[in-house]
């Protein structure tokens, strides 16, 4: 049976939440923010998910996100 999309960025959000943190904290140097923008990537991710094309792994992916969620912080 396949994943919903729900279930699958909460596989996600289990497996790697806290390295995404980790990085988005490394950036920010606040750790309410990266809280927040680590929240946000996973809510991107979400919205974003039919677009995923797998041609890279999932963590890759959210990286991704994270790394342009940070920056339009920084734009801000």
């Amino acid at each position: 049976m396949e994943k919903t999309k729900k279930e699958e960025i909460e596989r996600w959000y289990d497996a790697h939440s806290d390295a995404i943190l980790k990085f988005i904290l490394m950036l920010v140097k606040d750790y309410q923010q990266a809280e927040d923008l680590t929240h946000e990537t996973f809510v991107k991710a979400y919205l974003s998910y039919d677009s995923f094309q797998q041609n890279s792994s999932e963590k890759t992916w959210l990286f991704r996100i994270a790394h342009n969620v940070t920056m339009d912080y920084f734009r801000k």
